[in-house]
């Protein structure tokens, strides 16, 4: 359990900077694509970098996930755009809730997974668990916009996907693929930020050179950013727990920690139907721990 509670620690951590990146002068954009070099560096060097590479091209989930790596570019863009013309809590919803689609997926494709009543109360509860301690009464009526959110659960689910399905030994089978795997989509994410950030500079008012906030701030976020990703591969390998219970943890951990930082670091305040969220959700985790413990 250290590693996903390690995984869920560190995830937290970036959502606390996140937080704070306005109060610090940080230019948001320019911190994820630092944010990606420093995480794809980081893996590159600790899986064996090039000699590593050429040893497993050109498996499928090398391919993937190159090509995946695109995504995770593309969807921080939209997940920002749809911040700031929908609202923080219907894209909150659309990201969280990804976790359906791997689930559902594991429980009807993987034999070696079940579904229990526990583990189907506890998905159940998962879903108002997040929507409500995701939810802030000052953002009502501004959930008449579903594509942007649709494509945000779609792209999320299937990064999630990807960790969960590529994660197990049969894909994995050396410490050097898992941080290989960790990787790899960050490259391509951080290739896609630069042409990305030439194109934002050529034509915009944006400084081609960040501060020193931003760099500061990237590098932190790198660096936390990829011991999330393989920490969570390692949970998906080393912890006994069926692949389908572990993303629906993950998240509703995440949540229940990044609350706890808010109330405590940051000083948020939740409204009522935020600690009923947070009762489910820890009433969810429960359900899923106690489904692995009598299985």
């Amino acid at each position: 359990m250290l590693y996903l509670i390690t995984s869920i620690l560190l995830s937290t951590g970036i959502f606390v900077l996140f937080q704070r990146f306005q109060h610090w002068g940080v230019h948001t954009f320019q911190a994820i694509v630092i944010n990606y070099g420093v995480a794809a560096l980081l893996g590159w060097n600790l899986a064996g970098g090039w000699n590593q590479f050429k040893t497993v091209w050109p498996a499928q989930w090398v391919i993937i996930a190159l090509l995946m790596g695109g995504l995770f570019i593309y969807l921080f863009q939209l997940i920002a755009k749809s911040t700031q013309s929908i609202g923080v809590t219907v894209t909150s919803i659309a990201a969280k809730l990804s976790m359906v689609i791997p689930v559902a997926l594991f429980l009807l494709f993987d034999p070696s997974d079940s579904l229990t009543w526990q583990k189907g109360m506890a998905i159940s509860l998962s879903i108002p668990a997040i929507i409500l301690t995701s939810w802030k009464p000052e953002q009502r009526g501004k959930q008449r916009k579903w594509l942007i959110p649709l494509i945000i659960f779609i792209g999320s689910g299937m990064i999630d996907l990807m960790f969960a399905g590529f994660s197990g030994s049969n894909f994995m089978t050396s410490v050097n693929d898992r941080y290989l795997f960790a990787s790899l989509p960050l490259i391509t994410a951080f290739i896609c930020g630069m042409v990305w950030w030439l194109i934002k500079s050529g034509k915009s008012s944006m400084n081609w050179f960040p501060n020193a906030s931003t760099i500061a701030s990237g590098l932190t976020l790198g660096v936390i950013n990829f011991g999330s990703l393989y920490f969570l591969l390692e949970t998906y390998d080393k912890v006994s727990i069926d692949r389908s219970a572990v993303m629906p943890i993950n998240n509703l951990g995440i949540i229940l920690a990044s609350s706890a930082c808010s109330l405590a670091i940051l000083k948020e305040s939740l409204f009522r139907r935020n600690y009923i969220g947070l009762i489910l959700g820890m009433l969810s985790i429960l359900l899923l721990l106690w489904s692995e413990i009598i299985e």
